[in-house]
């Protein structure tokens, strides 16, 4: 059965991690503690509990947030944190110091804990918020990446991809895990396509990674350029675009020379469109 069904694995990352470290008032690691992420676009929670340590760590949660992160324990308060936003591939560590024989609740945003973002080497995440903001004129992923200032495109060359100066066939790209690379080198953008072969607001996060090291990245020397898509909520959600450009949009002078830009007219329009099947649960 596993020659003719052989299991499916994944070479890059695609989901985030949380850390929580719970302390007693005097700073010891706080033991017996229920902790409980829960993700608010879809309703659903993991909970976990402390040992000697104090620290529970989750791991394989979605991209993005916000989640909530909740502390129940007989000996102290329940505590909990909000507006915790996870980034691809990163371990997100949240430390709580609990208070011994707190009646009422204590509710706190993540902005207002000392937080940290673990990362398996330099790299730059880029979320959903980015991905909106940015100037995107084109589209595409490598309209948004560039502005790592280790990372130069070359717009004489299709727009490939550099590095920190390496050669852009040496990169690798993944969404959701599967890889997008141009295996025969026709292309010099780095894609096996003309374009961009997936859509762009199908994204939700977007990392260059130049040199994690974490056993399961591999098949590249450059750059990693990890992509995963989106998940539906319990909120319907939306997006619509539309771009229209022609040769009368673009200046026809250098210096005093006339130059003749052709008659050409494009337009590119778009729709995104997701919610829930039945809510809390697909």
């Amino acid at each position: 059965m596993l020659l003719l069904f052989p299991l499916a694995t994944l070479a890059q990352e695609t989901t985030s991690s949380l850390r929580v470290d719970t302390y007693t008032g005097e700073g010891l690691p706080a033991t017996d503690v229920a902790v409980t992420v829960t993700d608010t676009r879809t309703g659903s929670s993991r909970t976990s509990g402390s040992g000697e340590s104090g620290t529970v760590t989750f791991s394989g949660l979605r991209v993005g947030g916000p989640y909530t992160v909740t502390t129940s324990a007989a000996d102290f308060g329940n505590q909990t944190v909000t507006d915790v936003f996870l980034r691809l591939g990163d371990t997100y560590l949240l430390p709580l110091s609990l208070a011994t024989g707190a009646v009422e609740e204590v509710i706190v945003t993540a902005t207002q804990v000392q937080t940290q973002q673990l990362a398996l080497g330099p790299a730059s995440t880029f979320g959903l918020k980015e991905l909106q903001d940015l100037p995107a004129i084109n589209r595409d992923i490598r309209d948004i990446i560039r502005v790592d200032p280790r990372i130069y495109q070359d717009v004489a060359n299709q727009g490939d991809i550099q590095c920190a100066g390496a050669n852009p066939r040496f990169n690798s790209l993944t969404v959701d895990g599967v890889r997008f690379n141009d295996n025969f080198g026709l292309n010099s953008n780095g894609y096996p396509t003309e374009r961009q072969p997936f859509p762009y607001d199908s994204l939700e996060q977007v990392a260059v990674e130049l040199a994690p090291y974490d056993v399961q990245y591999g098949g590249f020397t450059a750059c990693n350029i990890n992509s995963v898509t989106k998940s539906g909520s319990n909120e319907f959600f939306g997006s619509l675009f539309y771009d229209y450009t022609n040769d009368s949009m673009r200046g026809d002078k250098l210096g005093d020379d006339k130059v003749d830009l052709g008659n050409f007219s494009e337009k590119r329009y778009g729709v995104s469109l997701g919610g829930p099947i039945i809510k809390d649960k697909l």
